[in-house]
């Protein structure tokens, strides 16, 4: 909240400020940051003043709040953008991200809470982050917004891309062959193979996954493997590239956590109205260790292989065949869902997450579909009514592949989402995730129908889903 009695800090006296074109300027800047209130203005501001105590020193940090499509300063927000990071790069301080959201301390909006916000790495000169604070206000107020708040946050941009360690894991899991540590996938599902014996659950991926080539070496393991052939080939889920990441970034997120909860014990003895924040980062820290404890204990032993497709061409439709079945340990069997769906498009309205995914069909060319993979998450995908020629990897037949791009202009897949499973609007399960060209944008799909009945041949027994 941004009382409207009270002024915004700063004045042209702070500081002598870079400006962006350069040069040393006064004459009428002012640092633009957010004013803080107490709890009890926040409380009063949110309607629970009585929870609040009048004499709680604790300050209420910022929270966020996503900028929407009809506000004012999109329009004109590149250009300015244009010139705050020109000046940035003539400060040479260390910069992690630039943006504007709408940032106070309540829940409720009360006057105009747009704040550019600025995160710098630890280390940087104060005085310096002060004059580049003040050249992005200067900035702000030439260009006929002197309304804005100008925020410098000190701290980290992380990477979310931490994984899930489940012992039934769903489709969209990374998978690898144990002994390798360089190629990851996806794990996009689970089908039933009856024959014989009777029905037994394997779990999905492709080939060139399972059986990647060595490194540096080409038209390597592109033979199939015949059902019961592979089970010297053992299977890990969480990858072991994955996983080795992952524990790494924890072991890494602890050691900040660690520093951070010792900065505040120290300063909380002569600041003591930190104690709120000791609290939180202690108790972030014991979550962060928890995890990271629970990563290292987790046996991530999926099964062997049981048979592939190697690399060939479909008689039929001429497209890449590329698949391969892992017999999963009974315990680690799960099952066929609907993933998290997100900011839906138009289409999905009915589809609903966690939902069983039950039925296969053709590839129809007006479905829009949806994905989950190792590597992008969940992403919608369009299809494209021209195929691509292509001359796949460690491939010497040129396959036509059915293609599909996204239209926000992010990558429907990338590398590392191979073996994902393509669901239309209905859930229904059509296509196998196989290939991309992240260059052009695009990525490649076997109908699921094609890559069952291949599996029926090559294994003898009835392809479906469990």
């Amino acid at each position: 909240m941004i009382p409207s009695n009270v002024k915004r800090k700063g004045s042209s006296d702070e500081t002598a400020p870079l400006s962006d074109s350069g040069s040393s300027s006064t004459g009428g800047s002012r640092t633009h940051r957010p004013i803080l209130c107490s709890s009890l203005e926040v409380a009063q501001a949110d309607g629970d003043a009585g929870f609040a105590a009048r004499d709680n020193p604790y300050i209420p940090s910022l929270l966020s709040f996503a900028i929407e499509a009809s506000h004012p300063l999109i329009q004109s927000w590149p250009p300015i953008r244009v010139r705050i990071l020109s000046a940035l790069d003539q400060s040479r301080i260390k910069w992690l991200s630039l943006g504007v959201l709408r940032r106070r301390q309540t829940l409720k909006q009360e006057g105009d809470d747009t704040t550019v916000v600025l995160t710098v790495r630890e280390g940087n000169n104060i005085a310096v982050l002060e004059r580049v604070e003040e050249v992005i206000y200067q900035i702000c107020c030439s260009s006929g917004h002197s309304g804005l708040w100008v925020e410098v946050l000190e701290g980290g941009v992380d990477w979310f891309s931490g994984i899930e360690y489940e012992t039934r894991p769903p489709g969209g899991s990374s998978i690898s062959a144990t002994e390798v540590d360089y190629s990851v996938g996806t794990m996009g599902g689970y089908i039933k193979l009856t024959g014989p014996n009777g029905p037994r659950v394997m779990a999905l991926s492709c080939h060139h996954v399972l059986r990647p080539a060595p490194l540096n070496s080409i038209n390597q393991y592109t033979a199939e493997i015949a059902p019961g052939q592979g089970h010297h080939i053992r299977v890990s889920q969480p990858a072991e590239g994955a996983r080795a990441t992952d524990i790494s970034t924890r072991q890494r997120n602890l050691h900040h956590a660690e520093k951070k909860v010792k900065n505040l014990q120290e300063r909380v003895e002569y600041e003591p109205w930190r104690a709120k924040e000791l609290e939180i980062a202690e108790k972030s820290l014991l979550i962060i260790g928890n995890e990271l404890g629970n990563a290292l204990e987790f046996n991530n032993d999926f099964g062997t292989l049981f048979a592939t497709s190697g690399f060939k061409r479909s008689l039929t439709r001429r497209c890449a065949l590329d698949w391969a079945l892992v017999d999963v340990g009974h315990a680690r069997i799960g099952q066929n869902k609907v993933p998290r769906l997100g900011r839906v498009p138009l289409g999905f309205e009915l589809l609903s997450e966690g939902a069983a995914v039950i039925e296969v069909a053709e590839l129809n060319t007006e479905d829009v579909v949806v994905k989950a993979g190792y590597k992008t998450d969940v992403t919608y995908g369009y299809f494209s009514h021209i195929k691509d020629d292509c001359n796949l990897p460690n491939s010497t037949l040129m396959t036509s592949e059915h293609v599909y791009t996204s239209r926000d202009g992010l990558p429907f897949a990338m590398k590392g989402d191979s073996g994902a499973f393509v669901l239309n609007q209905a859930g229904v399960l059509i296509g196998l995730l196989i290939a991309g060209n992240e260059m052009a944008g695009t990525t490649y799909v076997t109908p699921m129908v094609e890559v069952l009945r291949d599996i029926q041949q090559v294994t003898g027994q009835q392809a479906s889903l469990p």
